[in-house]
């Protein structure tokens, strides 16, 4: 009875803790459902609007003592759960690796076999779950003993606490230590608005073009400015930024070179990448470059100079990179509309 019982409250708690972790996280769920290839890419932004009140609901709502009602929404828990792992299972047959925060910010990013299995346990629950409700044991138990039943979830719900501080007490210090390099700029951003963008030379890195040829930062921008975008293929965020590659590129391209920077070969890029960058991709081997001028993930954007320093950024993030380089954008036609820059560039 006990096991039974543990499953519909561990589905509530983890359906809560789900939605609760995805409201204040809307694009990061669309990056996902990028991430993960899911069709219908219109809806998209529906479902990510809709899906953590939907957790949400039905957390709370299986709980409601009538068992035809507990069934049926035990039922549609169970299916939610089975959908998710075949969404995880599909997304490891992919090439490459997928980042998918599918419980909102607490996840991990990747999709690993540890995904594959936490889901299998999730869709074990989900099962478990449906023959409680049929039995009618969630209803007898809130009906005849509601504080056992609160004792049991507080149980778990400590449980889960201590597995979590646990397991990610070693995880989090070493996020602490990856952020430590960028945190003083944040600190300082009210400060650098009032100075002048601190230039610095630009490093010495190479990166490898479509014809296998090495180029160096510095021969790079030897004629131009360059605006180099550092992306990663099953990154929701660095899809996000490659939609507006083409945009990017016809407004931009005649006033400096933007290249969109890879971490694999140019030719072991899908198809569907190749299309939106041919001709503006970079290949980045060993996180070298990016490394160098400061980036910390993907994606990440940095403007280099035809003087030989920088001349923006870096910055790291989705939105942050869009944000960075409508900035530039606007800069330029500023510029140009002052009759400092040419409107040809």
């Amino acid at each position: 009875m006990a096991v039974l019982l543990a499953a519909p409250i561990l589905l509530s708690i983890t359906l809560l803790i789900s939605g609760l972790a995805k409201l204040g996280a809307r694009e990061g769920t669309k990056d996902a459902m990028r991430s993960l290839r899911l069709p219908l890419p219109a809806f998209h932004a529906s479902v990510a609007s809709a899906l953590p009140a939907a957790e949400i609901i039905l957390a709370l709502a299986l709980w409601i003592p009538v068992p035809p009602l507990q069934v049926f929404l035990a039922g549609l828990v169970a299916l939610l759960m089975f959908t998710y792992l075949a969404i995880i299972a599909r997304a490891l047959t992919f090439e490459e690796q997928v980042h998918c925060s599918c419980f909102g910010t607490l996840a991990s990013p990747t999709v690993s076999r540890t995904t594959l299995v936490r889901n299998v346990l999730l869709s074990v629950l989900g099962v478990l779950a449906v023959v409680a409700a049929a039995s009618g044991a969630m209803t007898t138990l809130l009906v005849q003993a509601p504080m056992g039943l609160i004792g049991l979830g507080l149980a778990l719900l400590i449980a889960i606490a201590l597995t979590a501080a646990t397991i990610g007490g070693s995880v989090a210090e070493t996020d602490a230590d990856a952020s430590t390099a960028p945190a003083p700029a944040a600190a300082d951003a009210d400060e650098d608005e009032l100075l002048d963008y601190e230039r610095s030379p630009i490093p010495a890195a190479v990166l490898q073009q479509p014809d296998g040829r090495l180029i160096t930062l510095t021969q790079l921008t030897a004629q131009r400015a360059a605006l180099l975008v550092f992306v990663t293929e099953g990154c929701g965020p660095c899809e996000r930024v490659l939609d507006h590659a083409e945009e990017w590129i016809g407004e931009l391209e005649q006033t400096l070179q933007v290249r969109f920077v890879f971490s694999r070969p140019l030719d072991q890029l899908r198809e569907r990448t190749t299309d939106r960058v041919a001709g503006y991709a970079l290949h980045d081997l060993q996180f070298t470059a990016r490394t160098a001028l400061g980036g910390t993930s993907a994606p990440s954007a940095v403007l280099l100079g035809a003087d030989g320093q920088l001349a923006g950024g870096p910055v790291n993030g989705g939105s942050a990179v869009i944000e960075f380089v409508q900035e530039i954008r606007e800069q330029l036609a500023e510029a140009q509309a002052g009759g400092e820059l040419p409107a040809d560039g």
